[in-house]
């Protein structure tokens, strides 16, 4: 219960990031921004196609972030493809950082047996990534581990909440 509730609180923040980001003139956020992230977070909502993700993020250069992930993939067995989706960074800097995920693979790495943590290994690539303080294009990579945090309860194996933890790298 506590992870669902800290998972709405990052979605929460980023959701706020992203209106401060919005509401600022054009010109007024030019900064340097890290080459890459190092990203915690949690997955909010998931179905067999597709895992929402969001939390934050601390840069290379010193940098903090928000974030958010939307990743697209054919349904999940113990392998998938990434087939779509987006993320998004939103820099203390004030600078939004987005690109589309155009493929890459999600891959159990433990099972859990007896109802233990399940972990995945989702490696994504960013095309048309773009920032809010250039024209500048380029690319970027999204890598990952998502942890499902599981126990049992009255003899049923529940999940309760699932963190990620990993980085995004990009390239302009």
């Amino acid at each position: 219960m506590l992870e669902a509730l800290r998972a709405r609180v990052v979605a929460a923040a980023l959701l706020g990031a992203i209106a401060v980001v919005v509401m600022l003139p054009a010109g007024a956020s030019a900064a340097t921004i890290s080459s890459s992230y190092a990203i915690h977070g949690y997955e909010y909502f998931a179905t067999t196609t597709q895992g929402r993700f969001a939390g934050t993020a601390t840069g290379s250069s010193g940098d903090r972030a928000a974030w958010n992930a939307i990743v697209n993939h054919t349904p999940l067995t113990v392998t998938a493809g990434i087939t779509g989706g987006s993320a998004r960074l939103v820099t203390t800097r004030f600078v939004s950082i987005r690109g589309g995920f155009s493929g890459g693979s999600v891959r159990q790495t433990s099972a859990g047996a007896n109802c233990t943590n399940q972990t995945y290994a989702v490696v994504g690539t960013l095309t048309n990534v773009t920032r809010s303080d250039s024209a500048r294009r380029g690319t970027g990579r999204f890598v990952a581990t998502l942890t499902h945090l599981r126990t049992r309860i009255l003899g049923h194996c529940i999940l309760y909440s699932a963190r990620v933890v990993g980085t995004i790298s990009l390239s302009f």
